[in-house]
């Protein structure tokens, strides 16, 4: 009785060791995800219309409905945290989150330390904006300006000139990068045409996605679209490479919903509902 009450005692010990140190049996990152039934997505606040805090401090955007969507198929629920971006792109998440869900480029150098979802769950053409009165009408008026961008984004890389770093196809470049311009790296896009709202004035023109100039344009920022797109971005769903667990059967079965979602409509339905246009189609085909 005594041997038989001490291993249900180290039995129960065990487990509650297993528990307290979030443990699991599952094989791979999938499994353990469909073991606990939630999915954590990393995501930005900051950063409408694809991700923000509504009024009511609920998440909402494209982005939001995108991962929530992906949850479903998957049959967990979805939990979003919010790390910083140049934490997000860097890799090396020591499992706190299980993917990013959050517009993000396909790079070259992004693919060393993450691996992406086949295919892009959107497109976004790179727009430069400028202030009302800045003067700025034009790219070339653009050269030697202090230009802001967030933080460790593909604006900032095509700025610096590093094209090769991005791996784009050439067919998705549109322009050269102004010359002898200052790059003023911010937390985050928003953050730039928000720094003009509030009267900051470093710099008066910035480079981020369309939809988010558009968003600015939307919210009377005193802002205008400066010349034509520059570029176009891949936008996917991206995983840590360096998960403890094995992350492909998951990379694997999102991008097969990713695909079901471009061929059902739901993609197009909101990207429409967000963006008031279909952003789905790849503008290189």
């Amino acid at each position: 009785m005594i041997k038989k009450l001490s291993f249900l005692l180290i039995s129960v010990l065990a487990m509650g060791a297993i528990a307290a140190c979030g443990g699991s049996e599952a094989d791979d990152l999938l499994g353990a995800i469909e073991e606990r039934g939630t999915i954590r997505v990393s995501t930005d606040a900051n950063y409408a219309p694809q991700s923000y805090l509504d009024e009511n401090g609920d998440f909402v955007g494209f982005d939001i409905d995108v991962a929530t969507e992906i949850a479903e198929r998957l049959g967990v629920e979805v939990e979003f945290v919010t790390p910083d971006w140049d934490v997000i792109t860097a890799g090396n998440w020591g499992g706190q989150w299980d993917m990013s869900v959050g517009s993000m480029t396909v790079t070259t150098d992004r693919q060393q330390v993450l691996d992406f979802a086949e295919p892009a769950y959107y497109y976004t053409p790179a727009q430069f904006a400028a202030a009302e009165g800045s003067g700025i009408e034009s790219l070339d008026d653009i050269a030697g300006q202090a230009v802001c961008v967030g933080l460790s984004t593909t604006y900032e890389t095509w700025l610096s000139g590093d094209i090769d770093s991005l791996g784009l196809p050439a067919s998705s470049f549109y322009a050269e990068p102004p010359a002898d311009v200052t790059i003023v790296p911010l937390q985050t896009d928003n953050d730039c045409f928000q720094s003009i709202q509030s009267g900051r004035d470093e710099f008066s023109v910035f480079l981020t996605s369309n939809t988010v100039v558009q968003a600015a344009i939307d919210g009377d920022v005193p802002v205008y679209r400066v010349d034509s797109p520059v570029y176009s971005e891949n936008l996917a769903v991206a995983f840590d490479k360096s998960s403890e667990l094995d992350d492909s059967a998951l990379v694997a079965r999102v991008g097969e919903i990713i695909a079901e979602m471009h061929a059902d409509g739901t993609l197009t339905e909101l990207s429409q509902k967000w963006f008031t246009e279909d952003l789905t189609m790849d503008p290189t085909q």
